[in-house]
């Protein structure tokens, strides 16, 4: 548990959060920045998300969203998960934009039972 919320956000929300600003699922390893984000959608997972933060930090993340506050939304659910969100910085038609995509936090996910050997030579 961290110290923004009261318990840690089941995967659901998670999940209903980036279908509706535009992802096909956590997996979804696309780029994007800013700009691609759907914040139209806001209405649909933010109540549903609230509760979970403490209420000094719903207050400061919850008060105006914007696409810079889904951003940080995203950095703090997806960890929860196994996942975070990488940044990079792009030239694009004369301009420097940050670009992000969502990545496993281990390089490789580990199945379910999986076992792991380590051999020392």
């Amino acid at each position: 548990m961290t110290k923004l919320f009261r318990e840690s956000p089941p995967i659901d929300i998670l999940t209903i959060m980036l279908s509706e600003i535009g992802f096909t699922g956590i997996t979804d390893t696309k780029i994007f920045s800013i700009e691609d984000i759907k914040y139209d959608t806001i209405d649909a997972w933010a109540p549903i998300l609230e509760p979970y933060y403490l209420p000094c930090k719903a207050k400061r993340y919850f008060d105006v969203i914007d696409p810079r506050r889904i951003i940080t939304l995203l950095r703090h659910l997806l960890p929860f998960h196994g996942f975070k969100l990488q940044s990079y910085e792009r030239h694009y038609q004369g301009k420097k934009r940050t670009v992000y995509q969502i990545h496993p936090a281990t390089p490789r996910m580990l199945a379910q039972g999986e076992e792991i050997r380590v051999l020392f030579l």
